[in-house]
């Protein structure tokens, strides 16, 4: 994507007498990029806005799931399909993956290369 400070430059170059072709290697960019830049004179001014997923809705409700120990992606998509959602499991994943980190940990005990016991500790 063109930064304001890129159409200037265009602008400047095309005048100088540069062809597209090079100027679109200066830049780092497809030669097509050069010419709708110099055709529409700039960036255009409104980039398109972000819209949001299908999971939006029930990011609270995962993250409530999460809260309680459901970490397994399956049973937290069957529990937001009864709820209405008709989205994928990937972009579930997706959303969880970072997560993971945060949740609590088992610790193991050794003692004289045995395993006395388990105990749970914090996130470290």
């Amino acid at each position: 994507m063109l930064k304001e400070e890129h159409s200037v430059m265009i602008k400047s170059l095309k005048n100088q007498g540069f062809y597209q072709k090079d100027i679109a290697l200066t830049l780092d960019v497809h030669p097509k990029t050069i010419q709708r830049a110099l055709r529409r004179e700039g960036v255009p001014a409104n980039p398109r806005p972000q819209r949001g997923s299908k999971l939006d809705p029930y990011k609270d409700q995962i993250d409530e799931l999460l809260s309680q120990g459901v970490w397994s992606s399956m049973i937290i998509l069957r529990e937001l399909q009864k709820e209405g959602y008709n989205g994928g499991q990937t972009i579930l994943r997706e959303y969880i993956t970072p997560k993971r980190r945060l949740r609590p940990r088992r610790a193991t005990v050794h003692f004289e290369g045995r395993v006395v016991g388990a105990v749970y500790c914090g996130t470290g």
